[in-house]
């Protein structure tokens, strides 16, 4: 794979099942590919990267793929569970170890696990430049195992960032870029912190992340009304933000942007759907800029899309993103978006074309956008463009798609792919893989 970004139209498949290459060469379909999908971040924890793991694992094991995720252990889980071609696997310390620890355990149970599988891996796919990586590159130095690293974020928060700030951290990223087959970038300033942590442009493939735009469609108005009366949302304008509640997030931001939008419109409600280390914090700055009555925080929510279906607007008030799921899943369901133009955000909402885009911490331009979203008719035009753009390039099923070409040009079938003998591993449950109650997402 020479070009930085992942090209499909050189490889057709007949209306038979064969490949046809670009001169028309007929050659043998491969077997279904076997990826190890490697998380620390898997629901029913909560997170975008859980989000995006759970769908695709998913939309890959839907088209044929043998998926084996394998992530932490969870209260109340079993240590294997299978539903149809997907397999999750949870491994290492118990819920609420010490962090090293935790680390520790994840990455030797992580490599051990994917090691014993057979028949063995065709691909190794880690999400994140941390112990999932690290557990990929430990697996790849004894089988041979192609692997494919994902890092999720971008400045002091992200991937590179936390591993640029230690002595050892700089050790392992530089044994990451000279070690790991191939990176994903899902945005552009992801994809730039790779090349300037020495990845060449050759290995470093743009893939956004993707969507259901099935789950996450628009809502008629009969629609909208029945999912408020079934979710006790109220009837007025209203805004919701969905994600963590974290710094990061800038949900501060947006409580302190709320009295001006009551300002102008009295009856707007802001329903605030996450959990997190800021819950409290958020709450009590509601209460002191006296719009406790007009925000809700109910807390984490298992299942997100009748929330924004039902909605009028949604925010996303970030001080960094990398390519959030939560604007895509307000895009898809045709619902005016106002975010601020940082990350990955700044790369897939058009502003004034597709919503619009407003400086970090500025609580006054975070207002008047919200106004706009709720009261300008121009919004819901902006609104339908945003969701035909979404199907058009985000579409989870083009996503999937376009995983299952690369790992296809990463296989190697050979000895690394392993023979077929029965695996070690312990006898999976058939009950757990589906989201567990509670989970939420960013």
């Amino acid at each position: 794979m020479s070009a930085e970004t992942m090209r499909r139209g050189d490889v057709y498949a007949s209306p038979e099942g064969a490949r046809v290459d670009a001169a028309g060469v007929v050659k043998p379909t491969p077997r279904p590919v076997r990826v190890a999908m490697l998380t620390s971040l898997y629901p029913p924890s909560v997170g975008g990267i859980q989000s995006h793991t759970f769908s695709l694992s998913h939309a890959l094991a839907a088209k044929g793929a043998e998926v084996h995720v394998v992530t932490r252990r969870a209260t109340g889980l079993p240590t294997h569970a299978v539903e149809g071609n997907l397999h999750v696997h949870r491994v290492g310390a118990p819920p609420g170890s010490p962090g090293p620890l935790a680390t520790v355990a994840y990455v030797a149970g992580a490599a051990r696990l994917v090691a014993c599988l057979r028949p063995r891996a065709h691909v190794i796919h880690a999400h994140q430049l941390l112990s999932p990586s690290s557990a990929a590159l430990l697996l790849s130095a004894f089988t041979r195992t192609p692997i494919l690293l994902n890092p999720h974020a971008c400045g002091a928060i992200g991937d590179v960032g936390v591993l640029s700030s230690t002595l050892l951290g700089r050790l392992r990223l530089r044994a990451t870029v000279l070690r790991a087959d191939a990176f994903v970038a899902i945005s552009g300033p992801i994809g730039a912190e790779l090349r300037e942590a020495g990845v060449p442009a050759g290995r470093i493939l743009v893939v956004p992340n993707g969507v259901d735009v099935e789950r996450f469609r628009p809502a008629t108005t009969d629609e909208r009304a029945a999912l408020r009366r079934s979710l006790g949302l109220p009837e007025g304008p209203l805004v919701v933000y969905t994600g963590r509640l974290s710094p990061e997030k800038g949900v501060d931001v947006l409580v302190a942007a709320w009295p001006r939008v009551l300002a102008r419109i009295p009856s707007a409600r802001l329903w605030v759907l996450g959990d997190g280390a800021e819950r409290a914090r958020l709450a009590e700055a509601a209460r002191r800029a006296g719009v406790a009555d007009a925000i809700a925080l109910p807390g984490p929510i298992a299942e997100v899309s009748p929330f924004v279906r039902a909605a009028d607007a949604a925010v996303l008030p970030s001080r960094t993103e990398g390519l959030p799921i939560a604007l895509l899943e307000a895009m898809a369901c045709a619902v005016p978006v106002v975010a601020t133009a940082v990350g990955g955000s700044a790369e897939v909402l058009r502003d004034g074309v597709t919503g619009r885009l407003v400086p970090p911490e500025r609580p006054d331009a975070l207002a008047d956008a919200l106004v706009e979203a709720l009261s300008d008719p121009d919004a819901a035009v902006r609104a339908r463009a945003a969701r035909e753009e979404v199907v058009a390039r985000y579409g989870l099923d083009q996503v999937a798609d376009v995983f299952l070409e690369i790992y296809s040009r990463l296989r190697r079938d050979g000895p690394a792919a392993g023979g077929g003998a029965e695996s070690p591993c312990p006898t999976p449950s058939r009950t757990g893989v589906s989201r567990a109650a509670g989970a939420s997402r960013t």
